[in-house]
């Protein structure tokens, strides 16, 4: 089960990235290229949190620590985007199992709304974290179809609901010496962290 982060957590800032899994192959001889996109896109976030104080801090730290480097995992998210910029209202959710791809039909949403969701939001589904890739519109029984990045890894089932406020993603520190932090002579703790998403 993923340890979610303490509540309150100081983000100063973060770097929340879409890694993408492409090879590209250049010819030596005529320059040209081939480019080949590979399943296993992943998110990748680089946290940096506000100089704060041991007390203020130490459940950062606990739970840094409780995550035994790679072992365990994290609920990650980007902490400028927890609430969709569309309007999002209703119960989303997935309309019809067996999808895949980067589109999604969904039903559960108020009905006849101009932008339920804005490119740039994210939602979750099943697990997997995904951004809205263009605006979409409910129709007047309440559908959906949502176009988004990545692409699903798995399908679905019918009727799972979406996530569109404090979406999130599964994440594993990237290394095993993450759980640190630096402390000056006034005794404030600055602290960085990174993490990419995980998936079986």
């Amino acid at each position: 089960m993923p340890i979610a982060m303490p509540s309150g957590i100081p983000i100063r800032s973060c770097r929340f990235v879409l890694r993408a899994n492409t090879q590209i192959f250049r010819s030596p001889l005529a320059g040209t290229e081939q480019r080949g996109e590979l399943p296993g896109a992943a998110w990748v976030a680089s946290y940096t949190l506000s100089p704060r104080t041991r007390a203020e801090i130490a459940a950062v730290q606990a739970f840094l620590v409780a995550l035994r480097g790679q072992a365990n995992t994290f609920y990650g998210y980007d902490p400028a985007a927890r609430t969709p910029q569309g309007t999002a209202t209703g119960t989303p959710l997935v309309k019809g199992g067996s999808q895949t791809g980067t589109s999604l039909t969904t039903d559960g949403w108020t009905a006849g709304v101009t932008g339920i969701m804005k490119a740039g939001d994210y939602f979750s589904v099943g697990g997997e974290l995904k951004m809205v890739t263009a605006d979409a519109n409910s129709d007047g029984s309440g559908n959906a179809t949502i176009s988004f990045e990545p692409a699903l890894r798995n399908s679905p089932a019918d009727n799972a609901p979406l996530t569109v406020t404090n979406p999130t993603c599964t994440m594993r520190l990237i290394d095993d010496e993450q759980a640190g932090w630096d402390v000056d002579e006034a005794g404030f703790y600055d602290i960085s962290f990174s993490g990419v998403e995980t998936f079986l």
